[in-house]
């Protein structure tokens, strides 16, 4: 080859494009370590359910869990017939609803002298959660009048799919206490209404719904933790009877950080 085409043919190739070299594969972000989910562990939900829903932290109504899981646990003891967990905690959850004839079923008195069950693993505590009203209701009032220790106030809300509804009351909840607020259990409907009434609510409204009040709970630093209660039934439910992921369980999976 001549020596003028020898030299224009290695000029091309030095000058010809090369094919960009394969991105890394980003690497998974952690989960938000707000967003939790009330497990049913006895029922046989466990580390996959966690994983596929991408949440921090999670608890299952009881003062221990079975699982191995990268997801913080965050044990509760449900009423003064339960026992403190074998090691300490960061946080421990108060009593299920003691306002509650189905649930904890306690007096403001007889949750006040078992208290010690709560603070005795805890580095810091959360308070009874109420099936009431935390604010206009009378038990929760009276009880802190105890001066129990009680870090944050945990809240239960079950009041359809307006979010604003929901950001007004948590933010009358906070005004009222001045702590920081759980939200351990919120979704428009009761497992009972959700069974009674599974498609009270369209799979929109309810992804709506997460979307909103997921995000604003991501950006309001009073409010630590939050987690959806899942239903057996109806269009709140996070999963379907073969455990994959609902519509709903897909918006709620979604990092709104």
């Amino acid at each position: 080859m001549p020596r003028l085409a020898l030299l224009l043919a290695t000029l091309a190739l030095v000058l010809a494009p090369r094919p960009a070299p394969a991105a890394e594969p980003a690497a998974a972000s952690k989960p938000s370590p707000k967003k939790g989910f009330g497990l049913p562990e006895r029922k046989g939900f466990g580390a996959a359910h966690l994983a596929a829903l991408n949440v921090g932290w999670y608890y299952n109504w009881g003062n221990e869990t079975k699982l191995t899981t990268p997801a913080t646990f965050v044990p509760m003891i449900f009423s003064a017939k339960r026992t403190p967990p074998a090691a300490a905690h960061a946080f421990v959850l108060g009593f299920n609803e003691p306002d509650h004839p189905k649930q904890a079923s306690m007096t403001v008195e007889e949750a006040l002298v078992h208290w010690s069950l709560v603070t005795a693993k805890a580095r810091q505590t959360v308070s009874p959660a109420m099936a009431g009203n935390p604010v206009t209701g009378a038990w929760l009032p009276a009880f802190l009048k105890g001066k129990p220790k009680v870090d944050a106030i945990a809240v239960h809300w079950y009041k359809g799919v307006d979010a604003q509804k929901f950001i007004a009351d948590l933010k009358a909840i906070h005004e009222a206490y001045g702590r920081p607020l759980w939200v351990t259990e919120y979704c428009p409907q009761t497992s009972a209404a959700s069974e009674q009434q599974p498609d009270r609510y369209t799979a929109a409204q309810v992804a709506d719904f997460i979307a909103v009040t997921s995000t604003w709970m991501e950006q309001t630093d009073w409010v630590q933790r939050y987690a959806w209660h899942h239903p057996k039934a109806g269009t709140c439910r996070l999963f379907d009877e073969a455990g994959k992921l609902t519509a709903t369980g897909q918006a709620y999976a979604q990092d709104r950080r």
